[in-house]
């Protein structure tokens, strides 16, 4: 079955992007499939249709929206939800336009806020009939969404809070399978760590968590994904007796090409790595020249390109890695900061740094249309992530209003010139790093991919001689 939810094309109400009121519809389904909610041909009501070829079993899928979508619905607790497949799923939509306290957009998507994706997402407007009785309200409706989300903060609010499933992961009865891309920059990985952790002890939950970008894994030569899904639903929607348990977490080796080991957890670990920033004072200044800041506005390929050549206004850090490490969680900057004004945003990115061999976050066709899906379905491409050699690989990244340095619920004041100490978690993620290798540390202000892109004079200072970088590590 294909659900389409309330705002779409054929269906009547405006789109409320994400909220309860959307994941009812979805929910709507789930109880038609067990008896439990009635179902018409149309909107006149006229022609009942039964699911008495139903066995009440579902299982949800899909990537992005749809993944979302599975997250949201798994927390209403329904029964007959027996599996949700959400891959590359938002767990809170706060996280996606919004991080700590900063108004943000999704990587490849700058300028994007909420609003953008309902007006998007409203394909009643596509039929004629609709647009014209319909598009006055939903333009009203638009405006209020403009007002809701609160674009000038950055705050978490009661608009954000309604579309936070995290508050009610506890609900959740299904068993869970995750998929996530460590290099997702639009749905990134603080979603999946999040629920991850924030499901209910006794529930069976899973994780592929690969090295790739905001991209499906169903057709890659390296791990045969689609036939354990098959596996897994065999035994949980037709009930078959089988021996077959997924681990908690399948981890992409980022070291070799197709690789995959099993893992206990992700993040949750004891031992931390720390790594000193250096012994004096450096400043990051935030205004560029008029010229610049056009170019990197205008194409923020161009400004990542020089970030990482270290051409745009940063302070960069390099730290040779001494011994092997596996990085599992979430990376900490420890950092003695000041503004020279009453307002600071602090953008930070980890790298490896060294000409070699990485995963590259986009698959690549080894073989063109030889998946056979059986008939009535399309050819499908075999593909993997591509290992070839780079200068550098993302390890993880983040995103402060210095603000919000002690607590997103907790603005507080900054006093110009004067020192803060400040705690700051980047995005989580699993990464090998070997003795040898080289870590690099970029602190700035604005990302013109991310931020809003602010051109005003002002600067940071950092105190590396009191800063430092902490990276939770798993036994070897």
């Amino acid at each position: 079955l294909y659900v389409s939810g309330v705002g779409t094309k054929d269906s009547t109400g405006f789109m409320t992007n994400g909220d309860y009121q959307q994941i009812e519809a979805y929910k709507n389904v789930i109880d038609w499939l067990n008896g439990r909610c009635r179902a018409f041909t149309d909107h006149t009501r006229q022609h009942q249709v039964k699911a008495d070829w139903s066995n009440g079993k579902v299982a949800t899928t899909g990537l992005s929206y749809l993944g979302t979508m599975s997250n949201g619905l798994a927390t209403t607790g329904v029964d007959g939800l027996e599996v949700i497949i959400a891959e590359a799923g938002i767990s809170s939509w706060y996280n996606y336009y919004r991080e700590n306290g900063l108004v943000t957009s999704p990587g490849g998507y700058p300028g994007e806020d909420f609003d953008s994706l309902a007006e998007l997402t409203y394909s009643r407007n596509l039929l004629a009939g609709d647009y014209i009785r319909g598009n006055e309200a939903h333009q009203v409706d638009l405006e209020k969404v403009k007002e809701h989300l609160d674009r000038k903060t950055g705050d978490y609010n009661q608009f954000w809070h309604d579309r936070n499933y995290l508050l009610n992961a506890h609900k959740v009865k299904a068993e869970v399978v995750f998929t996530h891309g460590s290099q997702d920059w639009n749905v990134k990985p603080l979603h999946v760590y999040q629920m991850f952790h924030a499901l209910p002890a006794h529930i069976n939950k899973h994780l592929f968590f690969h090295n790739g970008a905001h991209v499906y894994m169903n057709n890659w030569q390296s791990i045969d994904f689609r036939e354990s899904m098959n596996a897994l639903l065999t035994k949980k929607l037709l009930g078959q007796e089988t021996d077959y348990q997924l681990p908690t977490v399948i981890w992409q080796d980022n070291t070799a090409p197709q690789a995959w080991l099993s893992l206990d957890n992700f993040g949750e670990q004891e031992h931390f790595e720390t790594f000193s920033l250096g012994q004096e004072e450096q400043v990051i200044q935030n205004q560029y020249s008029d010229k610049d800041f056009e170019r990197y506005g205008k194409t923020y390929q161009t400004f990542n390109t020089e970030l990482y050549q270290g051409k745009a206004n940063q302070i960069t850090i390099d730290l040779p890695v001494t011994k092997d490490l596996h990085l599992n969680g979430r990376a900490q900057l420890n950092l003695r900061i000041k503004s020279s004004t009453n307002k600071g945003l602090l953008s930070a990115q980890l790298l490896e740094f060294g000409q070699k061999k990485y995963l590259q976050p986009y698959p690549a066709v080894l073989s063109a249309r030889t998946i056979d899906n059986g008939r009535y379905h399309m050819l499908e491409n075999l593909c993997e992530l591509p290992f070839s050699a780079t200068t550098q690989r993302v390890v993880t990244k983040g995103y402060l209003n210095l603000q919000n340095r002690n607590d997103l619920l907790l603005v507080e004041d900054i006093t110009a010139d004067e020192w803060m100490d400040v705690q700051f978690e980047l995005q989580p993620t699993i990464y090998k790093l070997k003795e040898g290798d080289t870590l690099r540390l970029v602190l700035y202000t604005t990302d013109f991919e991310i931020t809003i892109c602010d051109n005003t004079a002002y600067h940071l200072t950092v105190d590396l001689e009191h800063s430092s970088l902490a990276l939770p590590c798993q036994k070897l």
